[in-house]
């Protein structure tokens, strides 16, 4: 990767060839021709500076890779113990994520009223949107930007084309349950739910999205009894390594709403001299595998069974799960 000092480097060169076309331009003993010859030598510079340094990030961020074609969930496993295991055994822990980023870096709330999820998911989970399916083709998607703004956004996949066909007011669903919607999510009076509802129709009308950005935060014991109320069942979907997880609500037999959350995940990592070795765990069980290498490079499929083998037997868990996995392979990121 490109350090600190080059960027710094890069930088002053940058700031260099701006000085040095400002003093170009106040030399009186230059005619403009001469100015306007060596400005356009400096700009080309500067041009080439800035390919060259995109280039080289390319160059130096590609890699190949061995990676599972799917996560597999191991239920009931301690993933404190573990992250411990592999720490004794030599290897990095790096993490936690939600799912490839920071927790800081991470959109979405934590809800701290929510006894029903933290049951099930521990206290650090992310609450990252909620759908709502009013029917087969049609849902409304709440989307937890942070704690003070959240978007509801419709989408109608009877349309033509779902994603570029003009979106009409015969798309939404019925006025009623929209307005019964936010009254119970956000806490509007009716008719506070209903101005909203006007208002994004008449940005639909303007042949806009079907959207609305409103600056209130969610109630999520609200949006969760909300779904109950709706629903006669639900259930979690399983994880698989990056920790995306939906509490998922059923009339039935029809799924009519879900509330997607994101688990923590760690990555134990074990580098060799050809290749980077890395099994992400997540906090309810899920397990997923990866290989880097340089771009283009290839290994046996043995030897990264083998190490992945191996790494299973010191962290805990059964090294005979690794042949249920499937790998594809990627010469270059790019």
């Amino acid at each position: 990767m490109l350090g600190l000092f080059g960027l710094i480097a890069v930088a002053l060169f940058v700031v260099s060839l701006v000085g040095l076309a400002v003093k170009i331009w106040k030399d009186k003993t230059y005619s403009v021709t001469k100015k306007v010859f060596l400005s356009l030598a400096v700009l080309v510079l500067m041009i080439v500076l800035v390919y060259g340094l995109f280039f080289f990030v390319l160059l130096d961020s590609d890699q190949a890779s061995y990676y599972a074609t799917g996560g597999k969930n191991f239920e009931n496993i301690n993933d404190e113990k573990l992250l411990e295991n592999a720490k004794e055994a030599g290897y990095q822990i790096r993490g936690p994520f939600f799912v490839n980023v920071r927790p800081q870096d991470s959109t979405g709330i934590y809800p701290d009223d929510l006894p029903e999820l933290e049951t099930h998911l521990g206290n650090e989970y992310i609450l990252k949107f909620s759908t709502y399916y009013y029917n087969a083709d049609t849902i409304m998607e709440v989307m937890f930007i942070d704690e003070d703004v959240t978007t509801v956004t419709f989408f109608n996949y009877s349309r033509p084309d779902p994603y570029f066909s003009p979106f009409k007011m015969e798309h939404l669903p019925d006025d009623r349950w929209i307005i019964d919607r936010m009254t119970a999510v956000f806490g509007f009076d009716e008719q506070t739910a209903r101005n909203h509802l006007q208002e994004m129709k008449a940005e639909i009308e303007k042949e806009n999205g079907p959207k609305m950005e409103l600056s209130r935060p969610i109630a999520p014991s609200s949006l969760y009894a909300d779904l109950q109320n709706m629903s006669t069942s639900s259930k979690f979907s399983r994880t698989y390594g990056e920790g995306n997880t939906a509490l998922l609500f059923y009339e039935d037999e029809r799924l009519v709403g879900k509330i997607n959350c994101v688990v923590p995940n760690h990555r134990i990592v074990h580098v060799t001299d050809e290749a980077t070795y890395t099994v992400k765990v997540d906090k309810l069980g899920g397990v997923d595998l990866h290989v880097e290498l340089s771009p283009g490079e290839r290994i046996p499929e043995e030897t990264y069974i083998g190490v992945f083998k191996k790494m299973f037997k010191d962290i805990g868990l059964p090294e005979a799960s690794v042949d249920e996995y499937e790998f594809n392979y990627s010469s270059s990121v790019w």
